[in-house]
């Protein structure tokens, strides 16, 4: 089997540098380019199977190596990951609406940077390999297609695991969109309960329900206490709930109170998260729940919490794994904001009502095949 070819365009050379030792090492044939121009040209005279560009870059930028290559029939198809120091949102939109992939910033973590990689790599092979059909239910991947193994975990609902052939992706960052009452509080309840019956370190950030109340509800879930959870370190809550109540917490630990900035409410829920071993050093990985961003959206400017939603998305790979759902209310936002969300994501569910019942469907998921079609969910 020929080596997977990687195209790396950068105009600093220790990146170059450091991306060639880093995609070597993974049995990848790299081709470097030190500018735009020269980036177009290789990648339609050596076809790679995936590209990771820069954006400041002599002669073209990487904006238009992404356009330049979604415009050139033989080589249209090519996944690409930007991977630049210009990580606001106006340039990340600006890539993803040039054709990129994926959107990567600098400084990089080296295992995110892998992840990613081998995850894109993972979605174009599959998409490329499975047949168009009539209907919506697409075939489970077969491991052996690819070396690149995807380790799935239980959501908690069987007929949606069911829907995505085993769970979602571990590591996977989920949209879960639906109107009021329709099941999303529930789900992430079930979710972060099954993450307690298997021994995952769980992270609830309640911001629009009462953190005394989600325990309640897991430990009926889990069939075990969140208290005994807690003490022996298998789960944290951060309580931004005080702040959108207008209420003063008292007992929580991990609490927003007066007036809220997303600044603080990213230290708290690091503060939170290193107690569980989410972080670079301990990578043990594990579950979180933001319980849910649609206040954030109602509350603050579109850039603020596009960067904090970011943010928290990219420490998903960096942690070892640590699976994690934003609840948002469908209606919040105008579509074209809705889909810059998306971007950030690896997949959407959407819970929604069919016939008068409620019903779930997986609407896109980025590392691995799944289902899209509206089920219905057992009462």
């Amino acid at each position: 089997m020929n080596a997977t070819k990687i195209l790396v365009a950068d105009d600093e050379p220790n990146i170059l540098m450091l991306t060639g030792v880093l995609f070597k090492s993974m049995g990848f044939e790299v081709i470097s380019a030190t500018n735009g121009e020269d980036a177009i040209q290789k990648a339609i005279a050596e076809k790679p199977d995936i590209i990771v560009t820069d954006v400041i870059m002599p002669y073209k930028d990487g904006f238009e190596v992404c356009r330049t290559v979604r415009n050139t029939p033989e080589i249209a198809d090519t996944p690409i990951i930007i991977l630049s120091a210009m990580g606001d949102e106006y340039n990340k939109i600006t890539g993803f609406e040039g054709g990129a992939d994926d959107y990567v910033t600098k400084p990089f973590n080296v295992e995110e940077l892998k992840a990613r990689v081998k995850a894109l790599l993972l979605r174009y092979r599959s998409r490329s390999s499975t047949p168009k059909l009539e209907t919506p239910v697409i075939k489970a991947p077969d491991s052996s297609d690819s070396d690149v193994f995807i380790e799935l975990i239980s959501t908690g609902i069987p007929e949606l695991d069911d829907c995505l052939y085993g769970g979602v992706p571990k590591g996977s960052n989920i949209l879960v969109l639906g109107n009021l009452g329709k099941g999303k509080s529930s789900f992430s309840r079930k979710f972060v309960s099954e993450g307690l019956k298997n021994g995952d370190r769980c992270l609830m950030v309640a911001i629009d329900d009462n953190p005394k109340q989600i325990r309640r509800q897991i430990s009926v879930e889990s069939g075990q206490s969140v208290d005994e959870a807690e003490k022996i370190g298998l789960i944290r809550f951060v309580d931004a709930y005080s702040w959108t109540s207008f209420t003063q917490s008292q007992d929580e630990p991990f609490a927003v109170n007066g007036i809220l900035e997303l600044n603080q409410l990213s230290g708290v829920i690091s503060d939170a998260g290193f107690e569980l071993g989410h972080t670079v050093q301990n990578k043990l990985g594990g579950r979180r729940v933001l319980d849910s961003i649609s206040s954030l959206l109602v509350n603050f400017e579109l850039p603020s919490v596009q960067r904090f939603i970011s943010q928290i998305a990219r420490t998903a790979i960096a942690f070892g794994g640590v699976t994690t759902l934003f609840i948002m209310e469908e209606g919040t936002v105008t579509e074209q904001v809705l889909n810059n969300i998306k971007y950030i994501m690896d997949g959407v569910i959407e819970f929604g009502e069919v016939d008068g019942r409620r019903a779930v469907r997986i609407t896109s998921m980025k590392w691995t095949k799944y289902m899209n079609k509206w089920t219905f969910l057992g009462e």
